[in-house]
């Protein structure tokens, strides 16, 4: 389902700027961010509805993915929001994320995670 608002937190432009490309072409609005702080400042403040979708790195500058997704739980406005962590260390899910893909990962991979978690959502 397209038209959901999904916000991209990756520090590494080329890989931000390659998902977004795959989002938008999905028919979905991207809005980014290079940083946890960035992040954190978007969500925390912002005053229409939370994005529908957050694709999270977890290794970022200023606040790292562990600390939004911390943030994000603890926040009754975001704590349902689906959170897809995208991390080339491998690791065991983090607390708080709805699903783990291990950089590098393949288009169709990311692209049916996204679906998965955007068709069923009635926001």
């Amino acid at each position: 389902m397209a038209d959901k608002t999904v916000l991209v937190v990756e520090d590494d432009l080329d890989t931000r700027d390659f998902i977004g490309e795959l989002l938008a072409d999905a028919g979905h609005d991207v809005i980014p961010a290079d940083s946890g702080k960035q992040a954190l400042d978007y969500l925390l403040t912002a005053t229409e509805a939370p994005p529908d979708l957050v694709v999270l790195d977890l290794m970022l500058p200023l606040v790292s993915g562990w600390q939004v997704l911390e943030t994000m739980r603890a926040d009754e406005r975001l704590a349902e929001v689906p959170v897809i962590v995208t991390t080339g260390v491998s690791r065991d899910r983090p607390p708080g994320a709805t699903l783990v893909l291990k950089k590098p990962f393949s288009v169709l991979e990311f692209l049916q995670a996204v679906d998965s978690l955007t068709v069923s959502e009635a926001r």
